[in-house]
């Protein structure tokens, strides 16, 4: 049987009010749960990018509908958020300083600097030490759920592969092609860039080697590469290129494609057939969607035992 911890796994499943998009503030307390509150500027935070989604899809009466659902949702996240917080620090629940130090260091990479992750918390009023709080509730939070619901989830070797043959169609990868490329742009001068496209596929054809070629004459993005280009299925390139690229042999040059970006040569590197994906090669995908499916169940009916024995008002 197979114990999965919930350190990396649960986050898609916590609001709590630990990261950048809540600074604090002074506002109207909304809900209190048992010591913690929640306050009317923090709801309205968590709605703010799902009205910028809502007001594209909805119009007026459908609009406040969706947001006034979408508003009790939220409020309900965040009073399951409050009661696995205080069930921690009930609990006392311990967290590493290096966990939250990691915490830290991997939020600023987000960041150019070190001063614009010190903007970004100037302009959330928060402080590094508000911050490291924040975090500190998040882990403790994490990890009290690992110890109460994730250390008894259970998937066994059956679990693992009636999911992946019932799943198959889920594990499908589909056909891909991998190029190098040369691109000639045409913009400032078509004529000498038509005229260099020739010469460059000219040398190509006469045995020069192609990526030393993309090298010194491509100004694709990846001419430092030798034009190497990541994995590409259909649908992901300009259709005048598709239709030849993908007919390619591998190692096979095509003929001057011209678009508007110019001049391009392409060489067939490899080509990968679409096939279903062996269940040793996505183990660890199926195992973490499991884990997620029963995880779910199991922190519902946990929250739900907390909340009977919880002090929850709303003002």
């Amino acid at each position: 049987m197979i114990k999965k911890s919930l350190l990396y796994i649960i986050s898609g499943l916590i609001i709590l009010a630990s990261g950048l998009a809540y600074g604090e503030v002074v506002d109207k307390i909304e809900v209190v749960v048992n010591d913690e509150v929640i306050t009317q500027s923090e709801i309205d935070r968590v709605l703010a990018p799902i009205y910028e989604r809502y007001k594209v899809l909805y119009k007026s009466d459908d609009l406040i509908k969706k947001l006034m659902e979408a508003r009790q949702k939220v409020i309900e996240q965040l009073i399951e958020d409050r009661l696995i917080l205080t069930e921690a620090k009930r609990l006392n629940v311990e967290v590493d300083e290096k966990d939250i130090d990691e915490k830290i260091e991997e939020t600023q990479k987000n960041f150019d600097s070190r001063a614009r992750f010190e903007e970004a918390l100037k302009a959330q009023h928060l402080s590094l030490k508000d911050l490291r709080a924040r975090y500190k509730d998040q882990l403790m939070a994490r990890r009290l759920i690992d110890q109460k619901v994730g250390s008894k989830v259970m998937i066994t070797p059956v679990d693992i592969s009636n999911y992946y043959n019932s799943h198959m169609s889920a594990y499908s990868q589909p056909e891909a092609i991998r190029l190098r490329t040369i691109l000639i742009k045409g913009k400032m001068d078509p004529k000498r860039a038509s005229e260099l496209a020739k010469t460059v596929s000219d040398k190509i054809k006469a045995g020069a080697d192609f990526t030393e070629l993309a090298k010194s004459y491509s100004e694709g993005p990846n001419a430092n590469e030798g034009g190497l280009m990541a994995y590409i299925q259909r649908g992901e390139l300009l259709p005048e290129i598709e239709k030849t690229v993908f007919s390619l042999k591998k190692g096979e040059v095509s003929d001057i494609i011209q678009t508007s970006l110019g001049y391009h040569i392409f060489k067939m590197e490899e080509k990968r057939p679409s096939r279903v994906l062996l269940l040793s090669e996505v183990k660890r995908e199926v195992e973490d969607t499991i884990f997620r499916d029963k995880i779910k169940e199991k922190i519902k009916g946990w929250i739900e035992g907390l909340k009977k024995n919880a002090y929850i008002a709303f003002k």
